[in-house]
């Protein structure tokens, strides 16, 4: 990628309200879209910036009225929840499917108990940006994730230079299943078949969970990624590339 995602998220959220710009090499637009095409789902993480502070907050959407109202769980500092009171503006942005979506948006109501919730206007535009310009290639890599639950083995399903999917066995005593999203977790993995045989740590946030039929998979974002790291990464999969003709 040519920009490094936090770029982009930060621009974004500085530039929503405004007219959306062409990047300097027209490889990549922010678009300006009805809000329709907002991809959102529960459980997805959502991170507000707040005027009031800002500060990035990230949050979880828990229920939505699709064009009337999203509820999100918002775990703020008590200061910062009463000074959101209704008609407070926020700025709000999200992951999904590679797109990184933007949007404005004012705080309709807002709950403490038994749960801090907001619940903000369903957007009428929204700002869409996508990330993922590479498209991942398929893999079956062993590896080992580290995390706020301990160290898991896992199996590296995809790998792009700004992302990758691994999955593990799950049970109802997984530790991998207190994970969320948002959550930095580093991935270790060996990469030998690119000739290199060296082994890739990256930390990786973590942006979609889904667990069923016993399997949980994650699928998340490079973040502070070493020049070695992001060099090893695009090799292996320029490498594989080549292999399979694409």
């Amino acid at each position: 990628m040519d920009e490094q995602p936090q770029q982009s998220e930060g621009s974004l959220a500085r530039n929503i309200g405004k007219p959306a710009l062409e990047s300097a090499d027209n490889a990549r637009r922010v678009e300006r879209l009805p809000g329709v095409n907002l991809n959102l789902k529960i459980g997805l993480p959502l991170t507000l910036r707040l005027p009031v502070t800002e500060q990035r907050y990230e949050c979880k959407v828990i229920g939505l009225e699709p064009f009337e109202y999203i509820v999100v769980q918002a775990r703020l500092p008590h200061d910062v929840l009463a000074r959101l009171g209704n008609g407070a503006v926020v700025v709000a942005q999200l992951h999904a499917g590679g797109t990184l979506f933007g949007f404005r948006s004012e705080v309709l109501n807002r709950v403490t108990s038994p749960a801090p919730l907001l619940f903000l206007a369903y957007p009428a535009t929204v700002e869409r940006l996508v990330l993922r310009r590479d498209e991942r290639i398929k893999v079956a890599v062993p590896g080992n994730v580290h995390g706020a639950f301990g160290d898991h083995d896992v199996v590296v399903l995809d790998l792009a230079p700004a992302g990758c999917c691994f999955a593990a066995r799950s049970s109802l005593k997984s530790p991998l299943r207190a994970a969320q999203p948002g959550e930095r977790v580093l991935l270790r993995c060996d990469l030998a078949l690119s000739g290199c045989g060296q082994m890739l740590m990256a930390p990786v946030v973590l942006r979609r969970i889904d667990e069923e039929h016993g399997r949980i998979t994650m699928g998340g974002q490079f973040v502070d990624l070493p020049e070695e790291g992001g060099k090893l990464l695009s090799e292996y999969v320029k490498h594989i590339q080549d292999v399979l003709g694409e």
